[in-house]
């Protein structure tokens, strides 16, 4: 049978097909093979009759110049209905030729199975008895041939590995070997499929569509021969060009249709324009506030900083490596975001590992403040105002770009609220499990997560209460909520309990006792009112005059339209975190400081998370005034940029970045800082006995390798050398002796033969003392 066809460049593979019968269509391109075509066609037709399997052979003239095209006229006459011809009058490309020995084998024959190979005698029908064997046992809808030893010169062994891995990278096939051609395939996997790729990319191109809809896709190894006769194609310039451009139009035909990079086609056109537009704005705003802040030296300001990314370090790269350096106090989420990018040393010592969490979690909380605010007020300047407030703060703009952790949970919190809200409004259990995820992960980032929990549990049930009046449904959606949102405050329960043996040692462990940070005469201890005083001006110190004011304003709006309905509680949920640090601050947990009250600025980023409530209620304000303005759309613009405008500049400046500025500027960190400056100096990278506890800007800013630092968290390892230091190949030791705060190293060591006898003092600055061995340490 011989058939000419001259089809557009990207037509579809069309079927017309009886109902499918066992066998199998071996379709193979061919273009100038005269020389090995017929030996080709010839091997599949005998073995395919040994083993008795039904067939058709269906070979495409690629407007072949020699005499391919009178090869396969004449075995088509010899082998009627077994081998069937077709010609393409101008030569159109391997891509053109696949697509129309594929359209020939779904339309002029009904095998179930269909084989895609060459015309080139490089590999042999053998294979394909083993590959329809193999793709029974597995019962596979396609079987991928690999070349198991692939017999070409070693530029076009180079050239094919560089081409799988770029297919590989950009449509993520299955594979190792894309390009062999020796592929069985399910006709039900070829019906209605468009290819479009030119070259080398109709190869690809097939792997990612039959392999996208579910589709089971195996591997076997195949044979391949060297070409004995004839030219190779595929190395040359032309067709590398031709096949990287035809690569690049499919990879966008794939976005396009949604098999790939979907994430990229839904960010170019997304569902809520408005936010993706503020998220876009914050993203911008987070960079240049990262590389202002970078330029003056302030990222790693915060001593707590330091300590962050040494966790998120050590989780990676410490002596005793692993999720164990997580340890008990601090919770685990923040460290292991920043773990990955802290593998790389530059991103770890210049903070950006720590800090890009913060950043990709400000732009997260901006875009969901702005959702949630314009849902409360129902109009997109009250969304817009919120965000701004929020977004332009200093005291975020700072801390968004550092390694700390209160931008995670402030991310957190907020879309916490936003889901939660949603489903009070609309009932959709979607919503209340999205919001039990944020709040999981607010539990795991900071404790003030966990008052997030309960209060969210508590809206949940009275909600559900008033809603269906039965308490059934009202078990059931806490259910729902609590199982996810839950489990981050047992899981860390149990983890403590795991690790250390008590269950209770983040609040009450030796590293977590509240006494280690509040004074004897704490002035907020005891006294109601200078507690509240002093998270009073915290917050106010952080908000802005104006911010608070436009807030409070909200709130009583807010109150006398919604009063406690139900629907309506969510709004409400983050302003219990004043009364908790209150509580916090009365009863002694945890301290906080302002000039006002001690002279001092401690903690005082505690009063930020008052900006959420604080934002969302000023939001609320802002989009219900704008209905009773004049020419809405530009009053309304008008109306939301001056808001957020002058709420802005009436904060007087970041005082998180005043408290970390002023701390650093200490006596006992100046005495830190030289010690550190010798260290980075005079450091070898030997094996070091440091405690990590209040020696943290030390720990990191001398950039001894974290590979190389025994600290209270190496467990059995920090005990050992505690005890015999030479012994256990320490090589060198830091010690601080500030009278009153003398660390674990000194307590152990000081004076003792285990030290005198083995190391020299070779720094005594500040009480401040650095040993090296005199041996360079035990072998």
């Amino acid at each position: 049978m011989t058939i000419i066809a001259d089809q557009p460049q990207h037509s579809p593979v069309r079927t017309a097909a009886p109902p499918p019968t066992d066998g199998v269509a071996v379709v193979m391109p061919a273009f100038r093979e005269e020389a090995n075509v017929a030996a080709t066609v010839q091997d599949f037709l005998s073995t395919l009759v040994r083993e008795g399997v039904p067939h058709a052979v269906i070979v495409v003239d690629d407007g072949s110049d020699d005499r391919t095209g009178a090869i396969i006229d004449r075995l088509a006459t010899a082998h009627p209905g077994r081998v069937i011809a077709v010609h393409h009058e101008h030569n159109q490309g391997y891509g053109a030729a696949v697509r129309t020995g594929l359209e020939t084998a779904l339309r002029r024959t009904g095998f179930r199975e269909i084989l895609l190979t060459d015309a080139d005698c490089q590999f042999r029908a053998g294979d394909l008895v083993r590959l329809r064997e193999h793709k029974k046992e597995e019962r596979a809808d396609a079987v991928i041939g690999y070349r198991r030893r692939r017999a070409d010169p070693w530029r076009r062994r180079l050239n094919a590995k560089i081409w799988t891995t770029l297919c590989k990278a950009l449509l993520q096939v299955p594979g190792r070997d894309v390009d062999c051609a020796y592929k069985l395939i399910d006709r039900s996997l070829l019906q209605d499929l468009r290819l479009s790729g030119e070259a080398a990319a109709i190869s690809p191109e097939l792997l990612c569509r039959i392999s996208g809809d579910g589709a089971r896709i195996v591997e076997h190894p195949v044979e391949h021969y060297p070409r004995e006769h004839g030219e190779q194609t595929g190395a040359r310039l032309s067709v590398v060009v031709k096949s990287l451009v035809s690569l690049a139009v499919v990879y966008a035909h794939m976005v396009r249709d949604a098999r790939r990079l979907g994430w990229a086609r839904r960010l170019a056109t997304p569902k809520d324009p408005g936010a993706a537009l503020v998220a876009l704005a914050a993203c911008a705003v987070a960079v240049a506030a990262y590389l202002y802040f970078a330029d003056h030296g302030y990222l790693l300001a915060y001593k707590d900083a330091n300590s962050h990314l040494l966790i998120a370090r050590r989780v990676v790269d410490s002596p005793t490596a692993g999720l164990a350096q997580l340890g008990g106090v601090w919770l685990p989420l923040p460290h292991l975001l920043a773990a990955p990018l802290s593998l790389w040393e530059g991103l770890y010592l210049n903070g950006f590992a720590g800090a890009a969490v913060s950043m990709a979690s400000y732009v997260v909380a901006v875009r969901f403040l702005f959702a949630h605010a314009r849902s409360l007020s129902g109009h997109w300047a009250g969304g817009l105002t919120a965000a701004g407030l929020f977004a332009l703060n200093p005291n975020v703009l700072y801390l968004q770009a550092t390694a700390m952790t209160e931008l995670l949970l402030f991310a957190c919190a907020i879309v916490a609220l936003h889901y939660l809200h949603e489903w009070c409004a609309e009932g959709r259990i979607r919503d209340l499990s999205l919001a039990s995820g944020a709040v999981l992960a607010a539990t795991l980032t900071r404790y003030e997560g966990w008052i997030l929990f309960a209060v969210a549990a508590a809206i949940v049930a009275l909600t559900a209460l008033r809603r269906h009046r039965r308490y059934s449904h009202t078990e059931g959606s806490l259910v729902v909520f609590g199982f996810v949102a839950g489990a981050g405050v047992l899981g860390w329960m149990a983890w403590n309990l795991a690790i250390f043996g008590d269950a209770m040692n983040w609040k009450s462990g030796e590293y977590a006792d509240s006494s280690l940070w509040v004074a004897d005469g704490e002035a907020n201890v005891g006294s109601l009112p200078t507690a509240m005083e002093t998270y009073g001006l915290a917050s106010l110190h952080n908000l802005g005059i104006a911010t608070a004011a436009l807030g409070i304003a909200g709130l009583v709006l807010y109150a006398v339209h919604k009063r406690a309905r139900s629907r309506w509680l969510v709004p409400y949920a983050m302003l219990v975190f004043a009364p908790f640090f209150v509580w916090a601050l009365y009863t002694g947990e945890r301290p906080l400081h302002v000039r006002e009250v001690m002279g001092a600025l401690y903690n005082v980023r505690f009063g930020l998370i008052m900006l959420i409530p604080a934002a969302v209620f000023a939001g609320y304000l802002i989009g219900k005034l704008v209905p009773l303005l004049p020419g809405r759309r530009v009053a309304a613009a008008a109306l939301a940029g001056a808001a957020v405008v002058g709420a802005t500049l009436a904060v007087d400046g970041a005082v998180t970045l005043d408290e970390a500025v002023e701390y650093r500027a200490s006596g006992w960190e100046a005495d830190n800082a030289a010690v550190s400056e010798w260290l980075r100096e005079h450091h070898d990278g030997g094996t070091t006995l440091m405690m990590s506890f209040e020696n943290e800007s030390v720990t990191f800013e001398s950039q001894v390798p974290t590979g190389s630092l025994i600290y209270e968290g190496s467990y059995r390892i920090w005990e050992e050398a505690l005890a015999d230091p030479h012994a256990a190949g320490v090589e060198w030791i830091y010690m601080r002796a500030v009278p009153g705060s003398e660390d674990d190293v000194w307590e152990a060591l000081w004076g003792t033969e285990a030290l005198d006898d083995h190391y020299d003092l070779v720094y005594d600055e500040g009480d401040r003392f650095v040993y090296r061995a005199e041996d360079g340490g035990a072998e």
